[in-house]
């Protein structure tokens, strides 16, 4: 794919479909999935993958998936309600549930449960993406190591912030004039400038916000630009796309070994792997004749756990059948969820 000063936001070329890209996000979602039950639960069970590449993993996805469809129609009402109507139904239906179903285990009972203005500030604050600010329900897991009702949703806050920057960096590369992977290039670099500032504060102080701060929005660009860098030379990636392969797998295991590797290497390799195990082969397109609710079990999968730990209380459940029925509860509300989201977003795009 030519560059040109005269052309900076090449259309990129289609991608194959069907692929395995559907197969590669439900990947992705059980290793948060399983992590999180590891850290809520007290387990141990194991997983190839960490949250840490699960959650990047999907930015990566998002990156590659999202700088194309802008581009290829850059229209910003049409691409920010079409990323509204893709996000906000489920991520809103399952904070209003788990606000309501947990007001019937809250200590505080019932009544104060709802008028509480901290059950307020829950559901308006995480509505808005900014469930730091209020991650606990009145009287709901209040004697918990770790209190919040859905850790997952920081990522939801970053997730938005990300789909809002194509049109930005699409507006400066057209603006300045200079190539399209020497701007993916520099953001990746700034990405990781940025993180590794604040891993070297946060080590120098061991104050936990600089470690925060440096995962959100700025930090994870590295991942989401790389996605973006593999959709734009797409061509030259499956050209290429046995030696980017052993490149990629050569640079994972040096994370370990070079100093800041999972902030500097890590993103690029990580987003090529997810890239090519979702677009070489089609050992996984059985999965696109069913709706994909990858999304869905990583929205509700943190209170459904939360949940099991609150009713399984001081017994003892083996880590086995604790899982699965974790996991089987977590896979049936997301299919409902995902039959109620689709007639939500069929009578919104009927509504434009």
């Amino acid at each position: 794919m030519a560059e040109s000063g005269s052309r900076p936001n090449t259309v990129p070329c289609s991608i194959p479909t069907p692929n395995n890209m559907g197969v590669v996000r439900y990947v992705l979602a059980l290793a948060v999935v399983v992590a999180h039950f590891n850290t809520l639960a007290g387990y141990d069970v194991w997983f190839p993958m960490s949250s840490y590449s699960g959650v990047g993993g999907f930015f990566a996805l998002s990156g590659f998936l999202i700088y194309g469809s802008y581009i290829r129609k850059p229209d910003l009402k049409t691409y920010l309600l079409s990323r509204a109507r893709r996000i906000l139904p489920a991520y809103w239906i399952t904070v209003l549930f788990f606000a309501f179903v947990f007001g019937f285990i809250s200590t505080a009972g019932i009544r104060d449960y709802f008028l509480s203005g901290e059950f307020w500030r829950y559901v308006v604050c995480n509505m808005a993406f900014l469930n730091f600010l209020q991650p606990a329900l009145p009287g709901v897991f209040s004697g918990f190591d770790i209190p919040a009702v859905n850790g997952s949703l920081w990522t939801m806050k970053v997730e938005w912030c990300l789909y809002l920057t194509p049109p930005a960096v699409a507006w400066l590369i057209r603006r300045l004039r200079v190539s399209p992977t020497l701007m993916f290039v520099l953001i990746y670099i700034a990405a990781c400038g940025y993180r590794i500032a604040f891993r070297i504060m946060y080590e120098n102080t061991e104050e936990e916000i600089y470690n925060i701060v440096g995962r959100q929005f700025l930090g994870q660009l590295s991942y989401f630009y790389i996605g973006v860098l593999c959709r734009y030379w797409f061509d030259e990636f499956m050209r290429h796309k046995y030696l980017l392969m052993v490149g990629a797998a050569v640079l994972m295991l040096l994370c370990d070994y070079v100093p800041y590797g999972y902030i500097l290497i890590h993103p690029l390799a990580l987003s090529v792997m997810v890239v090519w195990f979702s677009m070489v082969g089609r050992w996984g397109t059985w999965e696109g004749k069913r709706d994909n609710i990858s999304y869905n079990i990583y929205l509700m999968h943190f209170p459904v756990i939360q949940m099991f730990v609150y009713f399984r209380g001081e017994g003892s459940v083996s880590a086995a059948p604790a899982f699965m029925l974790c996991i089987s509860v977590v896979w049936v509300l997301s299919w409902i969820l995902n039959m109620v989201e689709i007639r939500i977003r069929r009578r919104l795009q009927g509504a434009v």
